[in-house]
C-alpha cells in the first residue's frame, strides 16, 4: 500500500496485491479529507497506513475534520480478490458498551496490525480531561469484525 496526498483535499491509498486465484490487480481509494490520515496515538502524524505481515490486511484512519476519524479497513481475498471495509466504526461502535459506543460512531483510529487483529482507540472528547478507550478487533477474511484479542 502506498499514500499520496493533496493536502486539505484529498487522500488516495494505492494497493498492488495478488492471491493464487485472482493473480496480480492494483485498485485505489480516494478520500476526501480536510486534515489527512491519522497514525497511531505514538505518532499522529505518521501518514503510511497499517498493513500486516501477510500484506492481505490494511487500514487507514481518514481524518475528515478535528475530533473525527473514520477506519477503513482492506483486505486482499484469494475467494473476492480485494474487500473495502467501509463501515468499520458503525461496526466497531456497536460492539463496545457506552459511554465508548458514541465515541466510535465518530472517532476511532488504528494503533496496530498484528496478523488478522487490529488494536483500536476511540476518544471520549465530550468530557474533560479527555479518556481513551484501547481495545482489540479481528478482522476475518471476508471483512467480518469481532471483538477481542
Amino acid at each position: 500500500m502506498t499514500i499520496s496526498s493533496n493536502p486539505g483535499q484529498n487522500v488516495t491509498a494505492n494497493f498492488t496485491f495478488g492471491t493464487a486465484d485472482v493473480g496480480p490487480a492494483s485498485g485505489s481509494f480516494t478520500f476526501e479529507t480536510g486534515k489527512g490520515l491519522i497514525g497511531p496515538s505514538s505518532n499522529p502524524t505518521d501518514q503510511s497506513g497499517f498493513k500486516n505481515s501477510a500484506g492481505d490486511l490494511f487500514a487507514i484512519a481518514v481524518m475528515p475534520a478535528t475530533k473525527a476519524a473514520f477506519v477503513y479497513l482492506f483486505l486482499a481475498t484469494p475467494k473476492n480478490g480485494f474487500i473495502l471495509v467501509s463501515d468499520a466504526n458503525a461496526r466497531v461502535a456497536k460492539m463496545l458498551p457506552q459511554p465508548w459506543r458514541d465515541d466510535a460512531k465518530g472517532y476511532l483510529r488504528v494503533e496496530t496490525i498484528e496478523g488478522r487483529r487490529v488494536k483500536l482507540e476511540t476518544i471520549d472528547f465530550a468530557h474533560a480531561p479527555f479518556k481513551t478507550h484501547t481495545f482489540w478487533v479481528r478482522v476475518d477474511r471476508e471483512g467480518g469484525i469481532a471483538f477481542g484479542y
